[in-house]
């Protein structure tokens, strides 16, 4: 059951349809929205981030915490569920890591796109930190998409503990009876059908809890596993694709990569992501 979302933003006027969104989840939950509002510190350029703060007054920077605030709560001025919200102001080097030592727990965490963040690099730091040390399920939300009901689901799959964990959380997320893609990604078939057994498995526990379940395995050897998950998710007009954070090395490689079809840089498919 989803009783507690918390949504993290870093600048209310952009932010706006997502909050929408995550409000229109907290409603059909029945859930408690909390939203915590980042207001970093001046930089002295972007392309220094996140170092190159420049020292500002702290009553200065109370001050843009609070318009930022403001534009939060008018932008939930609507909202038909409970809301919650509070700023953080800070360095961008160590916002990430206050909102994840003030606000650990929650039972799903609501990241929207880059493209509605005033500052890329907090983007990229809050995903990394929260992702490796919040243990909560991080939904990243393309930017103007309402949260849909999960009815199909692409679980990306690689026997390990982040993957079982990320097929729980979906367990707990997708409405009854829904349709379920368990995908496993390799550069031979030989490689992808070594996790035959594990499918099986996968599957089994799917259908005791009520959903239909299929395994698939693609083989592609040219391009990186979360473009073709992406793709895949996109073909088979599911609600939201689901993965397991595997390590840190891993997260890295596909969460926060540069390249441009990466899970985070390709806004148009939600993407839940269980460390």
């Amino acid at each position: 059951m989803i009783k507690d979302v918390l949504a993290v933003v870093d600048n209310g006027e952009l932010a706006a349809p997502f909050l929408k969104a995550a409000a229109g989840l907290a409603e059909d939950k029945g859930a408690v929205l909390e939203v915590a509002v980042l207001t970093p510190a001046p930089m002295a350029s972007p392309a220094l981030a996140p170092f190159g703060g420049l020292y500002i007054p702290d009553v200065i920077l109370m001050g843009d915490d609070a318009a930022n605030l403001a534009a939060v709560k008018t932008a939930l001025a609507d909202a038909k569920c409970e809301h919650q919200v509070y700023g953080f102001h800070d360095d961008l080097a160590w916002l990430a890591g206050d909102v994840n030592r003030s606000r650990q727990v929650a039972d799903i965490i609501i990241v929207a796109a880059r493209e509605t963040w005033n500052t890329p690099a907090l983007h990229r730091r809050v995903l990394e930190t929260l992702v490796r040390s919040s243990g909560t399920p991080l939904l990243i939300l393309p930017a103007d998409h309402p949260f849909k009901p999960i009815r199909r689901a692409i679980l990306g799959w690689k026997p390990s503990p982040e993957a079982t964990r990320a097929l729980h959380a979906l367990v707990t997320f997708a409405e009854p009876g829904a349709a379920i893609d368990v995908v496993t990604v390799g550069s031979t078939l030989d490689e992808c059908q070594r996790e035959r057994d594990s499918h099986a498995e996968v599957k089994r526990h799917l259908a005791r809890h009520g959903f239909k379940a299929e395994g698939h395995w693609i083989v592609n050897d040219e391009k990186i596993e979360a473009d073709v998950l992406t793709t895949y998710t996109q073909e088979t007009e599911a609600d939201i694709l689901v993965i397991g954070g595997f390590s840190h090395s891993r997260i890295r490689e596909v969460v926060f990569g540069s390249v441009t079809r990466d899970l985070v840089a390709r806004t148009d498919v939600p993407v839940l992501i269980v460390g």
